[in-house]
């Protein structure tokens, strides 16, 4: 009786510690297949997937995540990590890490390493077409980055803050190897935790800078020093700091090549949010808008117009809609002309004849990219995803389709326990007439895609229906279907 006993109290103290195990972490598994009519992802099946997809089509995918579901200490010091793995075969087989990290928390600082999936910007991070400067369109950096992960309380009780301070590597590119990033983000918000109204304002700073040309470039030319990039601490400070007039007294400024004297060090792009929460009774309504910057004319007034503006509307719990996002993207500015507000207020152009050749650069000819992906808005085309007849013939051009506008509609919804998702994307495409002097006939373009997941019961996962239509005559007209199963523990 003894033995009976203690065996059923081993076999309980095995079991007490799988449970244990288990719920220190979430593990997902995926499998599916892609299929589409000219062996390409439609627009919305490529768009904002962290990279992790097929560039060929048939192909086969096997998708493995493991998370930390709860702390694994106390409240105040946290242990988190994550990981995920995809595997594709097919013509073009892949094996893709879009994230691999580990994090610290020590009260309402976080400090992590790695790769994460990340947006960055003011949006509707659900259904949002992309925020405009970091979308989750391309395979996550790796970085370090330390800061304050969520709005905490800044001197009063109605201001919160929260913020990041980030280094990352882009690695090897297709025509610059070892840059890196800079990236950092502030965001304030004003209103007590019970108000029914809250505002926010903040800034998305991201700067690709250092590294080596892998493109041959005319001896003495001035975007290089000795040879690279500049990349030193003086440059770095310039890099974190881009003010001119801080740091053009310095005799050490003139030392560096007429570029960056004449420019700024690097790459650099952001935005400028802002923002309005509304709470009605059991609905809540967002508007945002992002303001893009690229070097400086944002703060002449000159291209205010150039940015996302977006609307989040989310209903009573028991409403069959979840939510329902609209948005309007326009890029068409880029210093060509002083925008609305600044001709209302009778401002110069402080920029005159300056383009800023939208995620594109003189420099860095991969443009804001990272493995041939756009990192911000995906509707800002490569040139290599575009019809033929389209395209610039510049290999130096990453983005080609930079001038747009675009309306941009979803929502979720429930019915029963099926859950639904559509995309709806209308462009009106101008190309980029800056570059060779060459007029792109205006063009449109409309995708479509629909997510459907439905509860398999007996098999306690869910089955994951996808289909997107491609038509206009930017890309070329496809159909896809993507379908797997999720299994989740």
């Amino acid at each position: 009786m003894k033995k009976v006993i203690i065996i059923l109290l081993f076999s309980r103290l095995i079991s007490s510690a799988q449970d244990s195990i288990i719920k220190k972490f979430n593990y997902r598994f995926e499998v599916g297949s892609y299929f589409s009519i000219n062996n390409k992802l439609p627009f919305w099946q490529a768009s904002n997937q962290f990279g992790s997809i097929p560039t060929d089509m048939p192909a086969f995918l096997c998708r493995q995540s493991i998370k930390t579901q709860k702390d694994t200490l106390n409240k105040f010091f946290k242990f988190d990590y994550g990981f995920e793995a995809v595997t594709i075969l097919g013509r073009s087989p892949r094996l893709l890490l879009p994230e691999g990290f580990v994090c610290t928390r020590i009260g309402n600082f976080e400090f992590y390493a790695g790769r994460r999936k990340e947006i960055f910007g003011i949006v509707d991070t659900l259904l949002s077409s992309g925020s405009a400067s970091w979308s989750g369109n391309s395979l996550p950096l790796p970085k370090v980055q330390i800061g304050i992960p969520n709005y905490t309380k800044l001197f009063f009780k109605w201001l919160s803050v929260k913020g990041t301070f980030a280094h990352g590597w882009f690695g090897n590119q297709t025509f610059t190897k070892g840059h890196y990033l800079h990236q950092k983000s502030l965001f304030l918000r004003i209103g007590n935790p019970t108000s029914r109204v809250f505002l926010y304002g903040g800034l998305v700073h991201n700067v690709e800078w250092g590294g080596t040309p892998k493109n041959i470039l005319p001896v003495g030319d001035n975007r290089l020093l000795n040879g690279k990039f500049p990349a030193d601490w003086f440059v770095y400070g310039n890099v974190v700091l881009p003010l001119k007039s801080i740091w053009r007294s310095s005799s050490k400024y003139q030392t560096y090549n007429a570029f960056e004297t004449t420019n700024h060090f690097g790459n650099q792009l952001g935005t400028i949010d802002a923002a309005a929460e509304f709470k009605v009774k059991r609905s809540k309504v967002i508007l945002y808008r992002q303001f893009l910057f690229e070097d400086g004319q944002l703060f002449g007034l000159t291209n205010t117009d150039d940015g996302l503006y977006g609307i989040s509307f989310t209903p009573k719990p028991e409403s069959s809609f979840k939510r329902v996002v609209f948005e309007y993207l326009f890029t068409k500015n880029q210093g060509r002309y002083v925008a609305g507000i600044g001709r209302l207020l009778n401002m110069p152009d402080r920029h005159p004849n300056e383009e800023s050749f939208l995620f594109n650069h003189q420099q860095y000819f991969d443009g804001w990219s990272y493995n041939r992906r756009t990192i911000g808005t995906p509707f800002l085309t490569p040139e290599e995803n575009i019809r033929n007849e389209n395209k610039l013939g510049n290999d130096n051009v990453f983005v080609n389709n930079n001038r747009i506008w675009a309306f941009y509609g979803a929502f979720l919804n429930q019915i029963g326990a099926i859950s639904l998702s559509n995309r709806l994307s209308y462009s009106r495409n101008f190309g980029n007439t800056s570059l060779l002097g060459r007029v792109i006939k205006p063009v449109n373009q409309i995708s479509y895609s629909i997510n459907t997941i439905i509860p398999l019961r007996r098999l306690k996962a869910d089955l994951n229906v996808n289909i997107a239509i491609d038509h206009g005559d930017l890309i070329k007209d496809n159909y896809g279907t993507f379908i797997s199963i999720i299994k989740k523990w």
